[in-house]
């Protein structure tokens, strides 16, 4: 039986492995090359931890592990285990005596040279290559940092053994730093991706690498690598170079993994890594991107062919070429073909060209000269890195003078970072027109491939020799409000560039400093203030520009040249890049700009605005002469309408009331006639005489209802046609009911609207109460906001529609509602009754008409 269990065991085991490794990729942990100068897998459950050393490396075994680091932690799949720095051995997180997690060549830490690497210990090869690498998985992100950085690889000690730092920077970016004693200046600095397939998180592992050429003093010799692992990864994604600007000397210094090995009073091991590293390799080339152990052994690039690549060698000849243009801040289309040109809008432009070599290594005594035609009387040195700008201005707001101060490698005072630089005193002169009215400062970080950290204080202005007080008067910046952050403004200060965030506050005791923090490699950022100024006796003159600085900047492939509030004209931006002083280099840059002038100061204003006022002109005439007209057109409509009124009411007096009068008067005649002869009939005449004088009343109201303006609206023309059924069937056998809204509005309707919707109801009422027999009679009224719509319905005997009857006046009921521009539809049959609509929109308010003139 237990043969059996172990027959099964075996198979389950292996399935149940595989099950966890589903969607993860098992890696082989690396084999000593003869690149491979060190190589800690970290696997070990206590120090010593194996340096499985290659080539002419000798080994270095790591015995401290101290102030909380622990072994044997969870690491990538196939690379065994990983120490873990994430704890400390008391101090305050953020502060110099914070004793974090270390791993140490020494047993023990001390101040000296006891905690040192030994004489024989190689960190790079025999032209001063290298590759310093290591696989980590953070526990929490960067600006959870209670540090201010956090170690990966370095040789940081104390008094005269400080020589790089390899970390994670508080501010998002990956460094590498070359420490004062190593021989070397520069800086490689890159923003860590926050989004895409490699973005930092604290859920996967990634493999940090950064590689130095050895072509000590050419821009981008340093290279930086962030890269997640992930199935499929085929070469180490690049986020950002530097500049190394010697090999470094090869001294010894405190070697340590997971912080910095700073042990002395005061110093501790403040730069603790808040998580997991894992096979740290030193290597003495510098690696390409696919000779990393996540990449298939089959698609790695190794030294010997990386070597043979063409992308190894340096490129033959020099291609100045024009990278961008920026107008207004934003990147304009640089146009192609034989006589292209930048044009532009009218107005005040900033410029910035930026322009260089491209990526290729250029030697150092290339030099690089701009000119704008136009603007600049010769042509301008230029310089890589960032800049302090003045520039005066006249009251047109044209500039007049401008003056650049590079910032370029590391000011004499730096140490590591910002936070622990001593600030150097620094003296200029510039150069301020007579015609100055305003004074531009503007702290820049120059062309996007630039790279490092900057910070300015004390700024002053003053004449040569003169104890007055400065002349710019926002030298230094006061504690408050706005600059307690590092994301506050001072005032008159403001932030500019692509990415305004590269532009900080360094906060420092006695007070905040203007700084600049730029690891982003594809933008820019800047600190700019405006202060209206006036040299002293109204002359102008040379001025001693002042100020206390800080920085250590990496200049890219990339020159800037900016010009700033540029007036209409037109331009010629040239660039070349010389040998030397005088031997040029290729055909240089030429681009025309034109910048269109004001739209008075074009050839077509005036005769266009002389034009323009002629058709004014000409306009007014015309629109005053169709005034005129229209007012007399609408006199005579409303003689017209007075006509037409008139003879309707001539018209209706003639046929309805003289025809009454015409009857009374007959049988009043009739009357007298049989007074003594027949009085029963004369009786009956008197009778049919009293009935017509009451008919001839009734017609006089109609017709009075009819001409009075007073009952031209809506809801009188309701109440008469209520009115006018209601005296139709008040002693007729018929029923006739009413549906009718109560509640009708005011809206005004014209007399012949009115009286053409009185008249075809009347008419289709006495047709109802004489044809349709004995019945009911239904009459409704429907207004939605335009349109009145009147329903005449009876039960009766109907007709036949297509025998076309005679005498019930349908036909001139309907040619009424036409007439009005309505509709009327007629339906009816033989013993189902007949059903009268008429449908009318109602006529446009004199108010509406009033107001649409």
């Amino acid at each position: 039986m237990p043969d059996l269990l172990r027959f099964f065991a075996l198979p389950l085991m292996t399935a149940a492995a595989c099950v966890v490794a589903v969607g993860r990729e098992f890696h082989t942990p690396y084999q000593p090359d003869p690149q491979t100068l060190h190589l800690w897998h970290l696997d070990e459950a206590a120090p010593p931890f194996t340096d499985q050393a290659g080539g002419d490396g000798l080994p270095l075994p790591l015995l401290g592990l101290l102030n909380g680091a622990r072994a044997r932690q969870p690491a990538p799949p196939g690379l065994g285990h990983s120490i873990s720095f994430h704890s400390n051995a008391g101090g305050i997180a953020g502060a110099v005596n914070f004793a974090g997690a270390i791993l140490t060549a020494a047993p023990l830490l001390s101040h000296g040279p006891g905690d040192n690497a030994p004489a024989g210990f190689r960190y790079f090869g025999p032209d001063g290559a290298f590759t310093y690498e290591a696989v980590l998985k953070l526990h929490e992100l960067p600006d959870q940092f209670a540090n201010a950085a956090a170690s990966i690889i370095s040789m940081e000690g104390e008094d005269g053994d400080r020589i790089f730092n390899f970390r994670i920077e508080r501010e998002g970016f990956l460094s590498f730093i070359p420490l004062p004693d190593s021989g070397a200046k520069g800086l490689a600095l890159a923003t860590i991706p926050l989004d895409g397939p490699h973005a930092i998180d604290t859920s996967h592992w990634f493999h940090v690498a950064v590689s130095y050429d050895g072509n000590a003093g050419v821009a981008g010799n340093l290279q930086l690598h962030w890269t997640r692992l992930a199935p499929g990864i085929r070469a180490a994604h690049r986020i950002g170079s530097g500049t190394l600007t010697a090999d470094l000397n090869g001294r010894s210094g405190d070697f340590a993994i997971g912080n910095e090995a700073r042990g002395f009073e005061g110093n501790a091991e403040a730069e603790p890594f808040p998580g997991l590293i894992d096979e740290v390799r030193i290597s003495s080339v510098a690696r390409h991107p696919s000779d990393y152990f996540f990449v298939p052994p089959g698609l790695r690039v190794n030294p010997e062919r990386a070597s043979a690549l063409p992308e190894s060698r340096r490129p033959p000849g020099f291609d100045l070429r024009l990278a961008s243009v920026l107008v207004d801040a934003s990147s304009a289309v640089i146009p192609s073909g034989k006589d292209r040109e930048l044009r532009l809008g009218s107005g005040l432009h900033r410029l910035d060209f930026e322009f260089g070599f491209g990526p290729g290594p250029v030697d150092g005594d290339v030099k690089l000269r701009c000119q704008l035609e136009g603007i600049d009387e010769r042509w301008q040195e230029t310089e890589v890195g960032m800049s302090l700008i003045c520039q005066a201005l006249d009251a047109e707001n044209n500039v007049i003078s401008q003056t650049s101060f590079p910032f370029i490698g590391r000011s004499a005072g730096w140490e590591t970072t910002l936070d622990d630089s001593t600030l150097t005193r620094r003296v200029e002169p510039v150069f301020i027109p007579s015609a100055t009215a305003v004074l531009r400062l503007t702290l820049s970080s120059g062309s996007p491939d630039t790279t490092g950290f900057v910070a300015v204080d004390r700024l002053a202005l003053a004449p040569p020799g003169s104890d007055q007080p400065s002349l710019w008067a926002r030298g230094s910046i006061a504690p408050g409000e706005d600059t307690i952050r590092a994301a506050g403004a001072p005032a008159g200060w403001r932030r500019d560039g692509t990415d305004p965030a590269i532009a900080r506050l360094l906060i420092r005791s006695p007070r905040p400093m203007l700084s600049l923090v730029d690891g982003d490699q594809s933008r820019h950022g800047e600190w700019s203030a405006v202060q209206q100024i006036s040299p002293p006796g109204g002359r102008g003159g040379t001025f001693i520009l002042s100020w206390e600085e800080a920085y250590n900047v990496v200049g890219g492939h990339l020159h800037r040249a900016t010009y700033v509030n540029v007036p209409p004209g037109r331009y010629v931006f040239r660039a070349i890049g010389l040998a030397g002083e005088s031997i040029p280099l290729g055909d240089g840059i030429s681009l025309p700009v034109v910048i269109a002038p004001p739209v008075w100061r074009r050839a077509w204003f005036w005769p266009g605005m002389t034009a323009a006022a002629v058709g004014l002109l000409a306009s007014g005439i015309f629109a005053r002469h169709r005034r005129r007209s229209r007012h007399r057109l609408e006199i005579l409509r409303f003689q017209n309408a007075l006509e037409r009124d008139r003879t309707r009411i001539a018209r209706d007096l003639h046929d309805d009331l003289g025809t009454r009068v015409t009857v009374l008067n007959m049988t009043a005649d009739l009357a007298r006639r049989d007074l003594e002869l027949a009085p029963v009939k004369a009786r009956r005449h008197l009778d049919k005489i009293s009935d017509s004088a009451r008919e001839l009343v009734v017609a006089m109201d109609d017709l009075v209802w009819a001409v009075d303006p007073l009952h031209d609206t809506l809801d009188h023309l309701a109440s008469h046609l209520t009115r006018l059924a209601e005296e139709m069937f008040r002693d007729s056998p018929l029923r006739c009911r009413l549906d009718i809204p109560s509640m009708l509005p005011s809206r005004p309707l014209g007399s012949d609207f009115r009286h053409h919707i009185a008249l075809a109801v009347k008419e289709s009422l006495h047709n109802a109460l004489r044809h349709a027999g004995p019945c009911e009679v239904f009459l409704s009224l429907r207004y939605d906001g335009e349109t009145m719509t009147i329903v005449l319905r009876d039960s009766g005997c109907g007709f036949d529609l297509a025998a076309r009857p005679d005498g019930h006046g349908l036909g001139n009921t309907a040619a009424r509602i036409r007439e009005i521009g309505g509709a009327c539809t007629i339906e009816s049959s033989p013993g189902q009754g007949t059903c009268i609509t008429m449908t009318a929109r109602l006529p446009e308010s004199p108010v509406a008409r009033s107001h649409v003139r």
